[in-house]
């Protein structure tokens, strides 16, 4: 199953969860009747009809207002619970780290394992061609545990606890971020936060009838001192009812998730392993929650809501645990990615492991020759999504390329813009008024970039857009008012010499899709077929043939892709018929294309610019860009060590 499959699947299961909470919903109301059908043919046989049989009873019943009265008000909490978990998760990542009680990583500056984190996570998104998630640390939970939330891939935040961050050494980090990506990139958070809120509303009702019994029990009490007829008891035990009605639903809806959260574990867990080459990393975190006394456990008053985001169980569950549990037991999970590690580590008790050499361990890493020669005859689409070791071990290689300067820079507001200024900057005779532009929009801006500007200048082309996306987190901070300024001052940099270049062009493109309010709604799929999309997707590989050594072939494989899709009568235009400006309004429609169908243009888009046998770092970024606007993360290129720190 490759990436745009998984993410179909998500929708999916997005409406198959939508199914489960409408048939929930169904049957408490229908449990919730038959309580108060029960209550109103005892009231009725007690007054008016002593000898009233259940099914006359009944058929009276649904004549009667108050039945449809009990089901819209159990339809009305049901929905206000979920409707209420729903909006204050709206702001997705950021909204499940804030009720998890977690701490930006820019809190803990000089922390030297919070920086170790940091430096992980920014190696395996350079990797996997995600933008970097914003980091969070839950410092007061000393189990070993970590979660990704958000709506969409390239809004994503992490979240580890401070015991992951004391227990695990490098390799095991790396080894459950690899298993946090895997998350990111199967849709899996989507899921999670529309799961959350489901169960929320289905709790309301046992939550209700809580309210109920305390209330019957209070009044009860004040009869019981004043001895008058304790009128309160109906009261009080149609809330215990309630209450029993909603805990059977909770356990159904938690049996679901439980089921769902399994699966997905196991194919973390092997994603990560595919990702680090090192099933020891994951193995060896996993058997530390095993033996820590904390394990993986949650102190938190969420630590139940949040069970199926965690790498590990966050509550011990009493009874029904292999059928309640969201996790699958630590040894199975350990067996299925290193069947001999516990047998080793038996034998090893006593030893530090933390300072004996682990078997097993990923090589290290070191640039792939002829990789980049293996890429130009793969069909492009198929690694997106797709982590493998070679990447990572190329990531850990760039990043090492980035001084630990540049990173701090990159990893503040005003460093980051000043990296974006930096990319667009060109060495000509506009240089010094577009300086001046700067300085007198943005003085912190214009401060970092005199910092940046010399390594920027002598940087391989190859890190340009790794650091761009490294930029994200940090731009992510400001209000909304400063990133629509901040667009706009790009735009205009951009547009200084009256025409945008491609690099330019990937630069707008990408901070656009990554900052802008109007794209971080969640996307909702406008087009389930490219029929009425023929010019669109014309001005879109027009312009990716003009990026090619080979006219004569890239213009073939834009005929075979335009004619496949079933535009044959669409011809390549010219070059000035397609300035990249119009391809902003292209990229958005296309944007609302299913996921199968983002697959198909992908693929038309680099066979075009495969069809030379070629491809270097521009036209890969400009595939990536596109790839990344989609919401389709796409690997970096490997290239050959000469290509990487060679002549630009």
């Amino acid at each position: 199953m490759d990436f745009f499959e998984h993410q179909d699947r998500a929708r999916r299961n997005t409406w198959k969860l939508i199914l489960f909470f409408v048939t929930a919903t169904l049957l408490i109301v229908m449990a919730v009747n038959a309580l108060a059908f029960t209550v109103w043919l005892s009231w009725q046989n007690h007054t008016s009809y002593p000898h009233l049989s259940i099914p006359l009873g009944f058929q009276q019943w649904l004549n009667n207002p108050n039945a449809w009265f009990t089901a819209g008000a159990t339809i009305l909490i049901l929905l206000s619970g979920s409707l209420l978990q729903w909006l204050n998760l709206a702001k997705g990542g950021e909204a499940v780290a804030r009720m998890a009680d977690a701490r930006p990583i820019e809190e803990f500056f000089n922390d030297p394992k919070a920086t170790q984190f940091r430096n992980v996570v920014a190696e395996m998104a350079i990797a996997s061609g995600v933008s970097a998630p914003k980091l969070y640390i839950m410092d007061r939970e000393t189990g070993i545990n970590a979660f990704v939330a958000g709506y969409q891939v390239n809004q994503a935040v992490m979240v580890v606890t401070r015991g992951m961050l004391t227990h695990l050494n490098r390799e095991q980090i790396q080894g459950v971020v690899g298993h946090e990506f895997s998350h990111i990139l199967n849709g899996d958070m989507r899921l999670n936060i529309r799961l959350m809120s489901m169960l929320a509303g289905i709790v309301m009702i046992g939550q209700f009838g809580r309210f109920m019994a305390d209330i019957g029990g209070r009044s009860g009490y004040r009869s019981r001192r004043s001895r008058n007829n304790n009128s309160a008891l109906p009261v009080f035990l149609a809330g215990l009812a309630l209450m029993a009605i909603g805990a059977i639903g909770v356990f159904f809806g938690r049996l679901i998730r439980a089921a769902v959260s399994r699966q997905r574990e196991f194919l973390a867990d092997a994603s990560s392993v595919q990702f680090t080459r090192n099933p020891e990393a994951v193995a060896g975190a996993l058997y530390k929650i095993q033996k820590q006394s904390e394990g993986s456990l949650l102190q938190h008053r969420h630590a139940e809501d949040m069970s199926h985001f965690c790498f590990g169980n966050t509550v011990h569950i009493a009874h029904f645990n292999h059928l309640l549990a969201t996790h699958p037991p630590l040894p199975e999970r350990i067996k299925r990615i290193a069947p001999n590690f516990l047998a080793r580590q038996r034998n090893i008790e006593n030893r530090d492991l933390e300072n004996t050499p682990q078997q097993n361990q990923a090589p290290e890493a070191t640039l792939i020759g002829g990789m980049a020669a293996a890429v130009t005859g793969l069909q492009i689409q198929q690694v997106v999504g797709q982590t493998s070791a070679a990447h990572v071990d190329y990531a850990h290689q760039l990043y090492k390329q980035i001084p630990p300067y540049v990173r701090t820079l990159l990893a503040t507001s005003a460093g980051a813009r000043a990296f974006c200024y930096g990319v667009i900057l060109k060495e000509n005779d506009q240089q010094q008024e577009i300086v001046r532009f700067i300085a007198s929009e943005d003085p912190n801006g214009a401060e970092n970039l005199a910092r940046l500007w010399k390594w920027q200048r002598q940087a391989a082309p190859a890190l340009r857009l790794p650091c761009l996306e490294l930029c994200i987190p940090a731009l992510n901070k400001h209000t909304v008012e400063d990133i629509l300024i901040f667009l706009q001052r790009i735009q205009r940099l951009c547009e200084w010499d009256q025409q945008i270049v491609l690099m330019e062009w990937i630069v707008l493109s990408l901070l656009d899709h990554h900052l802008n309010p109007a794209h971080k709604t969640r996307d909702k799929v406008k087009h389930h077929s490219l029929k009425n999309l023929g010019e669109e997707l014309q001005l879109l590989l027009s312009s990716l043939v003009y990026l090619n050594t080979d006219l004569q072939k890239a213009n073939n494989a834009y005929k075979q892709a335009m004619t496949s899709m079933g535009f044959a009568d669409r011809w390549l235009l010219s070059r000035t018929a397609i300035p990249l400006t119009r391809l902003q309004p292209v990229m958005t429609e296309l944007n609302g294309l299913s996921f199968i169908l983002k697959k198909t243009v992908i693929q038309a888009c680099s066979d075009i610019i495969l069809s030379d046998q070629q491809v270097n770092v521009s036209e890969y970024d400009c595939l990536r860009t596109i790839a990344t606007v989609f919401g389709c993360p796409m690997p970096p290129l490997i290239l050959e060590k000469e290509q990487l720190f060679g002549v630009h």
